[in-house]
């Protein structure tokens, strides 16, 4: 069975209306308020359209594996609260510290998809605007197969479902 790794934030959930309500001193912001990070606002996020149907479909072709950077205490335990409260299928649930980290993580890791939104600065502006540009180059170099989520379930099922 082939290997998907896929992000979380601004790929299956809807995580930009709680970063934008926590954005300080407001929305656009400098920075986050660290409440956007508790269990209880995380809870509230809603999955994108039709990112459960999706995963449960790959799942057919793919061993799911969730791959995330989420640098606040009990990220794991919330992330799995998270994806079970939804129904999410998934073989693991992997947490590095920033976007950056995954590179290292995916090297170490037979991956044969990565899906992943890339982006960054949800508390000034919608997702998928600013990239990190740097990870994807450095994924890029490795010859990873990834497909840059900018919000359309859909498509990417269609391209890569047989």
């Amino acid at each position: 069975m082939k290997i998907l790794f896929c992000d979380i934030d601004s790929t299956i959930n809807n995580h930009w209306v709680r970063i934008q309500k926590w954005a300080l001193p407001s929305f656009p912001g400098k920075t986050i308020h660290q409440n956007a990070f508790t269990r209880e606002e995380i809870m509230k996020d809603l999955p994108i359209e039709n990112a459960v149907e999706s995963i449960e479909k790959f799942s057919k072709e793919y061993e799911i594996h969730f791959l995330s950077a989420r640098n606040f205490p009990n990220a794991w335990d919330i992330t799995k609260e998270w994806l079970d409260k939804w129904g999410f299928i998934y073989k693991s649930i992997n947490i590095v510290k920033s976007s950056i980290d995954k590179v290292e993580f995916v090297r170490n890791n037979h991956c044969d998809l990565f899906i992943d939104d890339f982006s960054k600065g949800q508390e000034y502006g919608e997702s998928y605007q600013v990239l990190y540009t740097d990870t994807i180059n450095q994924l890029n170099d490795m010859g990873i197969n990834l497909e840059v989520f900018k919000g359309d379930w859909n498509a990417i099922r269609q391209k890569y479902i047989t």
